[in-house]
């Protein structure tokens, strides 16, 4: 108990240091049609389905790791008991059940729900970045310079503003990425990991990826604001 508490305190402490903590917030606008509604309440069936499954697999894995713990600590009986020596730790020094937290799964969950909602449904998805620790420490962002197109050598013709960007920062609207091969950056949570295209879109406009540091079990298919250029 004394090192998880001493592990906590360290985490704060390096978030501390490193500044401001934010995360997104998001909020959801249903669709008018009835039919968009109608979707809606299946894509609630499949976040419900999803967490069902999370709930399961963090059972499991919470199960299996208090049977690796009692298989580990009868070891260190029998070893200690063989050597002579005092036996010094019990069964929650073996337990890493701590470790099934299952964050990530429904976080997935919440993310195909707000694709279902925003991009088969029809409904509007809003996000907003937010502040949610060591606000004292957040900066003012300095205003943005405006991106010039380049100017051939030689040309006389004044700079002109470039086109502008989607509401997300990528391609302008209208340009897609999504095509089998393209490197793209993909948004989860916030951050952007690197990906590769894996095939043409789908029927529901959605766009399926491969994540280049994770396996193929990770693989999905995101909304088109997801997708930057890498």
């Amino acid at each position: 108990m004394l090192r998880l508490l001493t592990l906590c305190l360290a985490v704060m402490a390096l978030l501390s240091a490193c500044g401001p903590v934010y995360e997104t917030q998001y909020s959801l606008v249903p669709p008018s049609s009835a039919e968009g509604r109608l979707c809606v309440n299946q894509c609630q069936q499949n976040r419900n389905y999803c967490r069902q499954n999370c709930g399961m697999s963090q059972q499991a894995c919470v199960n299996e790791a208090r049977s690796r713990a009692l298989y580990e600590y009868q070891a260190y009986v029998n070893r200690q008991q063989a050597e002579k020596k005092p036996i010094k730790k019990s069964v929650g020094d073996f337990d890493r059940s701590y470790s099934c937290g299952n964050s990530s799964c429904e976080a997935r969950c919440e993310s195909d729900y707000r694709d279902c909602f925003g991009g088969s449904c029809g409904g509007q998805v809003i996000s907003k970045r937010v502040c949610t620790a060591f606000c004292d420490q957040e900066k003012p962002a300095p205003a943005a310079a405006p991106m010039l197109s380049p100017i051939p050598p030689g040309s006389a013709q004044a700079p002109r503003i470039a086109a502008p960007m989607g509401s997300d920062g990528g391609y302008p609207a209208g340009a897609s990425l999504c095509q089998p091969g393209m490197r793209v950056s993909v948004e989860w949570k916030g951050d952007w990991y690197p990906a590769t295209v894996k095939d043409n879109p789908r029927k529901d406009g959605r766009c399926p990826v491969h994540y280049d540091d994770f396996g193929s079990e990770d693989d999905e298919s995101v909304s088109l604001r997801r997708i930057r250029p890498r």
